[in-house]
């Protein structure tokens, strides 16, 4: 796939209006070849802040504007990725909130209804499932944290946080 660039010159000169409704091309370029298919809209969005800031920065003596234009969108872009990454590898979404109502402090149920679900959830496990449920749900590690903690690798940690979920659904039933 070749990336779009403007037909016509770019200056930073031109009103910023102008210059984003050229430069869409080159964002949908971007978008594609950075593989965004969903949330199409938010990185639209995330692209035209980057022009922006490409407009206001702009020094026509340093080279190409559409250039920098380009460069800054999609150091843009791949930094939004970047987040959104770390953001899925460092928070827990989970279908079964009997877990997390005890981790924000009973936001779902009374804190001593939590404090009761807690000490019956810990009496049915054994202490290095006790351990793990300590450091993310009341402590609030992250896994990077948890695996320094315990010893071991990231992926160790998710795939035992997955099965002291399954063993306490088991445990807790519906």
């Amino acid at each position: 796939m070749t990336i779009e660039k403007p037909k016509e010159f770019l200056s930073p000169e031109q009103p910023f209006e102008e210059i984003l409704e050229k430069v869409q091309p080159m964002i949908t370029a971007i978008l594609s070849k950075c593989h965004i298919y969903k949330d199409f809209a938010y990185y639209r969005h995330i692209a035209a802040i980057a022009v922006w800031q490409a407009y206001k920065k702009a020094d026509p003596t340093k080279g190409q504007f559409s250039a920098y234009i380009y460069t800054t969108v999609k150091g843009e872009i791949l930094k939004e990725l970047t987040k959104e990454r770390q953001f899925q590898d460092n928070v827990t979404v989970m279908a079964d909130d009997t877990l997390n109502r005890i981790r924000y402090g009973g936001e779902q149920v009374s804190q001593q209804e939590a404090s009761i679900l807690y000490e019956k959830i810990m009496g049915l496990l054994k202490e290095e499932e006790r351990r793990l449920l300590q450091l993310f749900y009341v402590e609030g590690y992250r896994y990077e944290e948890i695996a320094k903690e315990l010893q071991l690798s990231v992926a160790a940690v998710k795939k035992r946080r997955t099965r002291l979920i399954n063993k306490v659904r088991r445990l807790l039933g519906p």
